[in-house]
């Protein structure tokens, strides 16, 4: 239930700061690049374990989609 005299808005409805925006901003964005770092690098351990060149680049390309993808669902609305 709930008290008629209680204002309606909440915790959330407040606006938050430009800086607090742009904080989560670079979050979002540093993940998307540690995402692509991330498979690159794995990618490229398992080229030096098997002498071939054709993994990094398949792990830096998944990365890259996997970062994009990343930031499309965070920055979307919802």
């Amino acid at each position: 239930m709930t008290n008629a005299s209680e204002p309606e808005n909440s915790a959330d409805d407040k606006p938050t700061s430009p800086f607090i925006e742009a904080m989560r901003t670079i979050s979002h964005v540093t993940t998307a690049v540690a995402l692509m770092l991330i498979f690159g690098g794995i990618g490229y351990a398992i080229d030096r374990w098997l002498a071939i060149t054709f993994f990094a680049l398949l792990g830096f390309g998944g990365g890259a989609v996997l970062g994009i993808q990343y930031l499309i669902r965070m920055t979307s609305d919802r």
